[in-house]
């Protein structure tokens, strides 16, 4: 199905119920990420890389006044993309919806590289020939998908 449609009044949804009940399991799972133990979990690293690679005092400096932030508009963007998908909100995406969907997208997309252990496209190479995995790795695919279709959508006006 297309995920997403333009319209004379703006950019819709038209995932099917299969994929809104996937990317409400995936959004609410991100969420669980975003609300647990951020310390404990490798994936902190993907989603709050060092600000000054190399310099980790300035880098503890830069995540000390930054990372609250950056976590609350990541559970900010997973929230708006859940309530689209069950129906809470309808009617086209306005602009902040637009950067929520795109934002949660990537972040659902480094969650799934990291369980995958994805860091480049070499490892993404390899984790297609992989037989371990292949169902995570089908669904890291699709969000590509639907991220890329997104953002034709949205170019396309």
């Amino acid at each position: 199905m297309i995920p997403f449609v333009r319209r004379a009044d703006g950019v819709h949804l038209g995932l099917s119920s299969g994929e809104r009940g996937l990317l409400t399991s995936l959004t609410e799972q991100l969420r669980q990420v975003l609300d647990g133990d951020l310390s404990a979990d490798p994936v902190t690293e993907r989603m709050f890389p060092d600000a000054y690679p190399g310099d980790d005092e300035a880098s503890a400096e830069f995540r000390k006044y930054t990372q609250s932030d950056l976590l609350s508009q990541k559970t900010t963007n997973a929230t708006v993309v859940h309530e689209w998908l069950t129906g809470a909100r309808d009617g086209s995406l306005g602009a902040e919806d637009e950067q929520a969907w795109l934002r949660t997208l990537t972040d659902l997309r480094l969650t799934i590289a990291d369980r995958l252990g994805i860091e480049d496209a070499d490892d993404e190479e390899r984790s297609v020939e992989a037989d371990a995995g292949v169902g995570l790795r089908d669904v890291y695919d699709w969000l590509g998908y639907v991220q890329e279709h997104l953002v034709v959508t949205l170019t396309s006006r």
